[in-house]
């Protein structure tokens, strides 16, 4: 019989098995649910809590006082790009660490800066350490800390940003958060006056050079039309003309003599002091006081103290004269200069005669064209001129009344509970984590490093065609379990040992003489020679012709489980010392059940393996087969030593037992996957999971590599 033989409903879902898997997995879960809730708790308990402040700035964007921009941006896709911006210059290094200048955060507790361990160490060794790369390094961390708890985002797609504070000190943070603000929009403001006083340095120049070219063109103007009206007058015997020539350079001589007094009273009363050739043009009233300042001032210069002259009288002395002589300097310039204004209204008023006069007379007509180009470009040069000096003047006032495009719409408060943890958010998250984790966790353990708690699990863990549960049941204390067959033939034990006999009747291929069935196990403490020696007497109860032999030379068992003395006859007869005969010694016939039994004992002086692979062994269970229907072989398990496997080709079936949640599904697999490699075609493994729980003793295999019983 195959694999086919046996109809498996893989393909569909079995919501019983998943259910069965979290019932018999529930410890897991449980224990996975409540180490993360704790944790979880513990956390929330030890973390300190953080508090966030927001403040709301309104993006206004062309917020520009007196200016003559009309390139304001009426698109909202540019519109939203510089709220973008402005965001982005809200969280950018520079507002940031001027942020931490203002609010003094290197020496803040929070975000200032801290000793390494490394340093602490190096500084207790007395190492010297980099000061310019630490310090470099220490700005660096604040600034990752301020940047990690300054969060700026837009607020939908409106032109609302909010810039948010996140500290331990909830008063701390609403400081922080308006102080960003308010640091922003000052820079803001001084970035635009900053552009202004750029544009104004560029202008400047212009200016200087448009002005240059009017004075040029008026000269050049002015000098052409008086060599016009001089060659008139010269040539016009009118005498109103003549005179209001004369009137004309009277009024010029005078005003440069005006200009040049002015000029050097301008010097006095800026302290510059007279020059020598200024002299006669300054009042007797001046030159007075001027010559009173020269006395003092050499009298304190030939060390006054040394004369009796108290030095401090003369300085105030001195002090007096300057004022006095600047305040009439001052008197004086100031008749100078109303003095130039009449002089100047009188020149002009002359000039404009003679040029009309001159324009009224038939002049050349070059002279003419000439003049009215002058006139024209020094016209055009003038308003240059004036637009430049307005567009100045423009720049200067704007400078002086610019606000920032970001206003505070609203200033963040301190907060009153607390934005870091989220205790609800954490507790929530960590009970789906911690139920995600514990049902994760049971199926790892049902299917990969736990042991095998049901039948169906085996069978799909070992992809054989079914497997079988043996229930675990209640005896006394060092009571024989599987006296049970015969006892009570009727329990749940009883009858699990007959479905094992007929599975193992479908599973065993017919053939000419008795029917080996192997017993082993992956690792120890499984229950193989329990199960085989109920396995056994359920046979011989059959009615079938059943030899039970205790094929685990490493460590024999079965003698003890019976109550029968051990024997070394059977080892005798493996390693040749021993003839048939002799193994009347270990062989006893159980008159409840008419199973016949082969038991061990002893240790043998050649390794096992080298016994159970020898031709006499082959011949011992030929020989059986001859004799016995069903041969029963209870065998040392495959992980630790290698002896089941010279005997795994001799079998009809192969009853792998395996103990209930305890065996390492791993070692399972192994053990299985030897077996087949060493069994014929069509023998099939048939496993059968005990539901009697391992005692406190874990298994291990140091047991069977070197524990013999001494032999008797």
């Amino acid at each position: 019989m195959t694999h086919q033989d046996i109809p498996r409903a893989d393909d569909q879902i079995d919501i019983s098995a998943f259910i069965g898997v979290l019932r018999r997995q529930y410890r897991v879960i449980v224990m996975s649910v409540a180490s993360i809730i704790v944790l979880a708790v513990i956390y929330l308990f030890a973390v300190t809590p953080k508090y966030t402040a927001t403040a709301l700035v309104s993006i206004e964007p062309n917020r520009g006082v007196l200016s003559e921009d009309v390139s304001s941006q009426n698109n909202s896709a540019a519109i939203s790009a510089q709220v973008e911006g402005e965001v982005a210059i809200l969280k950018s290094s520079d507002v940031l660490l001027a942020l931490i200048a203002e609010a003094n955060l290197v020496s803040d507790p929070e975000f200032g800066v801290t000793v390494s361990r490394s340093a602490q160490v190096m500084a207790w060794l007395g190492i010297e350490t980099d000061t310019t790369r630490e310090a470099g390094a220490a700005v660096t961390d604040i600034l990752r800390r301020v940047g990690d708890a300054v969060q700026v985002r837009r607020r939908g797609l409106t032109y609302l940003v909010e810039v948010s504070v996140t500290s331990e000190d909830p008063e701390r943070a609403a400081e922080l958060a308006n102080l960003l603000v308010s640091i922003y929009t000052t820079r803001q403001v001084e970035n635009k006056i900053r552009q202004i006083l750029a544009s104004r340095d560029i202008l400047a120049p212009r200016i200087d050079s448009a002005q240059a070219e009017l004075e040029r063109l008026q000269t050049e103007a002015d000098r052409f039309l008086e060599n016009v009206v001089n060659d008139f007058v010269e040539n016009s015997d009118r005498e109103d003309l003549i005179g209001v020539r004369d009137r004309f350079s009277l009024a010029q001589g005078q005003l440069d003599g005006l200009r040049q007094q002015s000029a050097a009273l301008r010097a006095i009363v800026e302290g510059r002091g007279i020059q020598a050739d200024q002299s006669d043009l300054l009042s007797a009233a001046v030159l007075e006081l001027a010559a009173q300042r020269e006395a003092l001032q050499r009298q304190l210069e030939t060390n006054p103290s040394a004369s009796g002259i108290d030095a401090e009288a003369l300085r105030a002395e001195l002090a007096n004269v300057d004022n006095r002589l600047r305040e009439m300097a001052a008197r004086d310039r100031d008749a100078s200069l109303a003095g130039i204004s009449d002089l100047t209204q009188v020149a002009e008023r002359a000039r404009a005669e003679l040029r009309e006069a001159a324009l009224a007379s038939d002049l050349p007509s070059a002279d003419l064209s000439m003049f009215y180009r002058l006139q024209q470009e020094s016209a055009t040069a003038r308003i240059d001129y004036e637009n430049l000096l307005r567009r100045l003047r423009q720049l200067e006032t704007l400078a002086d009344v610019q606000i920032s495009d970001a206003v505070m719409a609203s200033s963040a408060v301190m907060p009153s509970k607390a934005s870091f943890p989220n205790s609800q958010l954490i507790l929530a998250l960590a009970i789906v984590a911690a139920f995600g984790v514990g049902v994760g966790l049971a199926f790892i353990n049902e299917f990969l490093i736990g042991g095998v708690t049901s039948e169906d699990q085996l069978r799909d863990l070992l992809n054989a065609p079914v497997a079988l549960p043996v229930p675990a049941i209640s005896t006394p204390e060092e009571g024989d379990v599987t006296s049970q067959i015969w006892q009570a033939p009727m329990s749940g034990f009883s009858e699990s040992l007959r479905q094992v006999r007929r599975q193992a009747a479908r599973l065993t291929r017919p053939g000419e003489g008795g029917r080996i069935y192997l017993f082993t196990s992956a690792v120890p403490e499984e229950g193989k020679t329990t199960a085989a020696i109920a396995f056994a007497r359920t046979l011989a109860l059959s009615g079938t012709k059943t030899l039970l032999v205790d094929f685990d030379l490493r460590k024999p068992s079965i003698a003890h489980r019976i109550g029968a003395p051990a024997s070394t006859a059977l080892l005798d007869a493996l390693s040749g010392r021993a003839t048939d005969a002799d193994l009347a010694r270990c062989h006893f016939h159980e008159p409840e059940t008419g199973l016949d039994i082969l038991v061990g004992g002893g240790r043998s002086d050649l390794p096992t393996d080298t016994l159970v692979s020898s031709t006499r062994t082959v011949q011992f269970l030929y020989k059986l087969r001859k004799e016995f229907d069903a041969i029963v072989i209870d065998t040392a398990p495959v992980l630790p030593v290698v002896d089941t496997l010279y005997l795994t080709p001799y079998a009809d079936l192969v009853v792998m037992m395996v103990r209930y949640a305890a065996t390492n599904q791993r070692d399972v697999r192994r053990a299985a996957e030897r077996i087949r490699g060493d069994m014929h075609q069509g023998v099939h493994v048939l496993p059968v999971l005990s539901m009697e729980r391992r005692g406190k003793k874990a298994y291990y295999y140091g047991g069977y590599y070197s524990g013999y019983s001494s032999r008797t």
